[in-house]
């Protein structure tokens, strides 16, 4: 099976999606004291942020296993995990002890690095945690692999394929989110979920597995999502209405969320039982509802994506360190929170394509950013693809190499700024 366009698209967009999610949630605090006829418009806003939340990241999580899919079928197993500490460890270590300045304290950022889940107030690698998972996961499930590339047609693919055939589509439907329901049931009562850890580590785990075993099944999965794609798009807005109710009814606080039994709540009970399928099941089939409608109308190349696709590690990466600033700026001067979201979104857009532009020229600094590659890569972008003297390539990368310096420390002093703005905010 060649490469889908769909998969990369969605890649993508929902990258983009988290810049935009990031600067709204937490830029929510600018509500406070606004115009009560908003209140009605607010509350839309709520809605999509909450519904949004319970997808966005699991379908991340399915679309990188995916990625490990087609990767794995052109690698070895130690290949692989060569490549993945590459990939994804050198930006997480660079983000880790230079982002956020954990090289002011390197033992104990090293010891938090190994710590199964600090919490998100001792996280040493910030937002980072996404490709901290996604490192973990990729060694957990390295054997599973390897297994299934040398059996492609063992029992592990031929039970993925007998699910997706299951008439109506109902073993796709059903089966993944009981056993995502199955982890919530079992995990969640004892610890907050909280930016993948606790019982979100085991949750996004199984997400992973899915989009690889998905691709695993190779010509099944895709006529598969295509016949469902419409019962899934009536079911689907149904069942986020039903989460978003339901949350206010149920009786355990944060059931969504986890950790009630340190509020001296039972660990199980009907009712989480009933909360952790609607949660489970509303996840899943948003997935489902996106990747069946990508399949439709996205599997069309364009001379963009690649581009869009190699931007999109190196813009997550920066992207928190540009967010805060205006969103601290906007607030000290009583920008109101709907023109500050829009321009403010505008401003980290373009500061994160700005950073990737200048990242990828710089040999380097590529593998910081997670951007592949080297000298080859380099010599096809402006403006070294216009001269061919080596003297004149190596004064551009030392020129790009040294802006890039300049750039990480910009982004260091407009993290450490909007710290400061806030607290004369807050002061005022």
């Amino acid at each position: 099976m060649a490469r889908r366009h769909d998969i990369d698209w969605l890649r993508v967009i929902l990258f983009g999606f988290l810049i935009w999610f990031h600067y709204a949630v937490f830029s929510l605090g600018q509500l406070e004291g606004e115009d009560s006829s908003m209140e009605l418009f607010n509350l839309f806003l709520f809605i999509i942020i909450g519904v949004m939340h319970q997808w966005r990241l699991a379908a991340l999580f399915v679309i990188s296993g995916m990625g490990t899919a087609f990767a794995f079928r052109r690698r070895t197993w130690d290949v692989y995990i060569k490549e993945r500490f590459s990939r994804l460890g050198i930006p997480l270590l660079f983000g880790t002890y230079i982002l956020f300045f954990g090289i002011f304290n390197p033992l104990d950022t090293a010891g938090k690095l190994l710590e199964i889940f600090p919490g998100s107030e001792k996280m040493p690698y910030g937002h980072l945690w996404f490709i901290y998972n996604l490192l973990i996961y990729s060694v957990i499930l390295t054997p599973l692999f390897s297994h299934v590339r040398n059996n492609p047609d063992g029992k592990i693919v031929q039970a993925t394929r007998s699910l997706l055939n299951i008439r109506y589509g109902m073993g796709l439907l059903l089966l993944p989110p009981l056993i995502l329901a199955l982890n919530g049931i079992l995990f969640k009562p004892w610890g907050f979920g909280e930016v993948g850890m606790w019982w979100e580590f085991p949750r996004y785990l199984i997400y992973f597995l899915f989009g690889y075993l998905m691709i695993a099944a190779k010509e099944d999965y895709f006529p598969a999502i295509d016949k469902i794609r419409i019962p899934v798009t009536i079911i689907t807005p149904i069942l986020a209405i039903v989460w978003f109710i339901s949350g206010e009814i149920f009786e355990t606080p944060e059931i969504y969320e986890g950790g009630w039994v340190d509020k001296g709540y039972d660990a199980f009970s009907l009712e989480l039982t009933i909360a952790a399928l609607i949660q489970s099941f509303h996840s899943w089939l948003w997935c489902l509802f996106i990747f069946s409608w990508a399949s439709k109308l996205l599997n069309k190349p364009s001379k963009w994506l690649a581009y869009l696709n190699e931007a999109v590690y190196p813009t997550y990466i920066v992207h928190m360190h540009l967010t805060f600033l205006p969103i601290a700026l906007f607030a000290l001067i009583g920008l109101g929170y709907y023109p500050s979201m829009v321009i403010g979104t505008t401003i980290v857009f373009v500061g994160v394509m700005i950073c990737f532009e200048i990242a990828r020229r710089a040999v380097l600094f590529r593998p910081l950013f997670g951007i592949k590659g080297g000298n080859e890569e380099v010599n096809k972008l402006f403006p070294y693809n216009r001269t061919e003297d080596i003297t004149i390539r190596i004064l551009y990368s030392l020129f790009f190499n040294a802006i890039t310096i300049g750039m990480i420390f910009i982004l260091l002093v407009w993290l450490i700024g909007a710290g400061v703005i806030a607290e004369l905010g807050g002061a005022k």
